[in-house]
């Protein structure tokens, strides 16, 4: 080949070469615009739907009120999608690999080991006392199946791994309402925007959505209110590290929405009914310090098993 052909054809391949790069550089800053566009859109519905609701659960203390007020973040997220015309694939319901189901298995057992340590931190160092759970809608299928008649320690592990399998189911759709909006939606818009830290802000929403119905003593109580807030952030927010990785390692919205539902399920279940003690909504429950230590040593190791660096 005489130089000037070779001249040509490298040029030919560089024009190529150059505009793959203008196309895969515009395509980066359309899919940035886009995801900003539809979170700013997300958190002005969610912000709106929350005040809405959150006044009317101040004003009447409804219970059921609070169920609606988990829906908010689905409904907000749903309503993004159908304006902006984006559709719901990257939600991800599958459930198609081993990989997913992998990942619901640790979403079932991860909230199992966290309180397991912390709640046996706080009965053997007297913060507070241990009591066989009397209680709960489960309670009949415990007697059922015989467990009052085993030791105590085997007879509450029973109860704490079958209010985390059953309980998960039960509470499934209501805590569908917020995933399909955290972790189906907004993680994956703050990733995409290319925000610095996307998990810990998503963490921070998260936790702060949580704040008005804290202070109006329907989700966690305590001797004070502020600390009720700030023992929220303190656990929401790693919490929100082990949610995150669930779901972007694994593709799937599912085991974040089950390490969301066990959750709930065992530590306002089992472990809340075993224990009494005066003050110990300081040191143990969801809002409390030892529980915040915890998750926050589960999320770091988590990390660096995982090799995350969002």
């Amino acid at each position: 080949m005489t130089g000037s052909k070779f001249d040509k054809q490298m040029n030919k391949g560089e024009g190529r070469i150059t505009m793959l790069l203008h196309a895969k550089s515009f395509h980066n800053k359309d899919k940035i615009h886009r995801a900003k566009i539809g979170l700013q859109l997300f958190l002005s519905i969610l912000t709106i739907t929350s005040i809405i609701l959150n006044v009317l659960v101040m004003i009447t203390k409804s219970m059921p009120l609070i169920v609606v007020y988990m829906f908010t973040p689905a409904f907000s997220s749903i309503l993004t999608r159908i304006i902006l015309k984006e559709g719901f694939k990257d939600v991800s319901f599958s459930l198609g690999n081993l990989k997913i189901w992998k990942g619901i298995g640790f979403a079932l057992l991860i909230p199992m080991i966290i309180c397991g340590i912390t709640y046996s931190i706080a009965w053997l160092s007297g913060i507070a006392r241990f009591q066989p759970p009397q209680g709960g809608m489960l309670e009949p299928i415990y007697n059922i199946l015989g467990f009052q008649y085993l030791p105590i320690p085997l007879s509450f592990i029973f109860i704490v791994v079958l209010s985390g399998v059953l309980g998960s189911l039960l509470n499934l759709i209501p805590v569908m309402g917020e995933e399909m909006g955290w972790r189906g939606y907004m993680l994956t818009r703050l990733i995409d925007a290319e925000f610095s830290r996307p998990i810990l802000i998503s963490g921070l929403i998260w936790a702060t959505w949580h704040v008005p119905i804290v202070i109006a003593g329907l989700y966690v109580e305590g001797t004070s209110a502020l600390l009720s807030v700030l023992g929220i952030y303190f656990c929401i927010v790693p919490f929100s590290y082990i949610t995150a990785y669930l779901r972007l390692i694994t593709g799937s919205v599912w085991p974040s929405v089950i390490i969301h539902t066990t959750w709930n399920a065992i530590i306002q279940g089992p472990f809340a009914r075993a224990s009494t003690g005066d003050q110990t909504e300081i040191w143990i429950g969801e809002s409390g310090l030892i529980t915040a230590i915890i998750i926050l040593a589960t999320a770091i190791i988590m990390a660096r098993i995982v090799n995350f660096t969002k």
